[in-house]
């Protein structure tokens, strides 16, 4: 994300990433993994890159780098809920309606009045939950 000097701008803390899906992919190597393309909705700057894999004692978590204007989430779920999610995304492909996603983090990230995210370090901040709103109609 690009780094922003902190004088003069407005800032805010939010505990909610919103992003818009762009693109969804399906890898199958060892593990079936979704990745989806993803672009911001409350940043203003960057694209977002979230993967889902199968896995069930990992923790989820998002990274933020300093030299570089991408968030990598990776998102750990059950094989089932793989399947449930892959059969949504199915039922949206012929839809002009964009699929969004809301990730809960952990800590707060600082976003200026025009939405840009201050960044001092690269980090990793935990994800406690995910939403989804997929349009079907």
């Amino acid at each position: 994300m690009k780094s922003v000097n902190k004088q003069n701008i407005e800032w805010r803390k939010i505990k909610q990433v919103s992003l818009t899906v762009n693109s969804v992919n399906l890898e199958l190597i060892d593990v079936q993994k979704i990745i989806l393309d993803c672009s911001f909705e409350n940043i203003s700057k960057g694209r977002c890159k979230l993967e889902i894999s199968e896995e069930k004692k990992k923790k989820d978590f998002l990274r933020v780098y300093t030299d570089k204007p991408l968030m990598e989430v990776n998102i750990f779920k059950s094989a089932t809920y793989l399947k449930k999610i892959l059969g949504f995304f199915d039922l949206n492909q012929n839809n002009n309606k964009k699929i969004q996603v809301s990730l809960n983090i952990s800590d707060s990230l600082m976003v200026s009045d025009k939405g840009y995210l201050y960044v001092r370090d690269d980090l990793q901040i935990n994800v406690n939950s995910i939403s989804w709103k997929i349009p079907i109609i």
